[in-house]
């Protein structure tokens, strides 16, 4: 009976280390913040990404549609408060974890300012992109965590998107 115990404890302990490797940076940053009622998180499922390309319109930009049909999923995390304090914790996780995220770039407008940061395989292949931003004007926070297939067009289109690259990123 000890051995049964012993084992199914092991395999509990075991799986529970698994599941925390496989965590994306938003379920990491939630848990951390998970007592705290004004931070929120929406996850987009696969589903709702396949909606979003086949969704028509004129004005879509193709590219951009291409760029989201190779995601797996997207978790946005918010806070309408306090944008300053998380913008520093999640950067401060992003930069704990050196060998899991690298920095690719900031980005700066009159109203917002943020970085990108993304996780690589072996191979080189990125597959988890995050962003991290702060609204000066009404002091909020957001932090958008994607993963899939991300290559450096949809990186370019995203930091356009968001504003311009900063002195130091040129």
């Amino acid at each position: 009976m000890r051995r049964v115990l012993c084992l199914l404890t092991i395999i509990m302990a075991s799986l529970t280390a698994m599941a925390q490797r496989g965590q994306d940076f938003a379920s990491r940053f939630v848990q951390q913040c998970n007592e705290d009622t004004t931070v929120k998180c929406i996850t987009v499922s696969p589903k709702m990404m396949e909606q979003l390309v086949t969704m028509g319109g004129e004005n879509r930009n193709n590219t951009l549609m291409q760029a989201i049909a190779k995601l797996k999923s997207a978790r946005i995390v918010q806070a309408d408060t306090n944008g300053d304090f998380y913008y520093q914790k999640a950067e401060a996780l992003l930069k704990k974890n050196p060998g899991r995220f690298k920095f690719v770039k900031t980005f700066r407008t009159d109203r917002s300012e943020g970085v990108f940061y993304n996780r690589q395989k072996r191979s080189g292949k990125v597959v988890e992109l995050v962003m991290v931003c702060e609204t000066k004007e009404n002091d909020k926070f957001v932090l958008v965590n994607l993963t899939g297939d991300i290559d450096e067009e949809f990186i370019e289109i995203l930091s356009q998107m968001f504003g311009q690259r900063s002195p130091a990123d040129t």
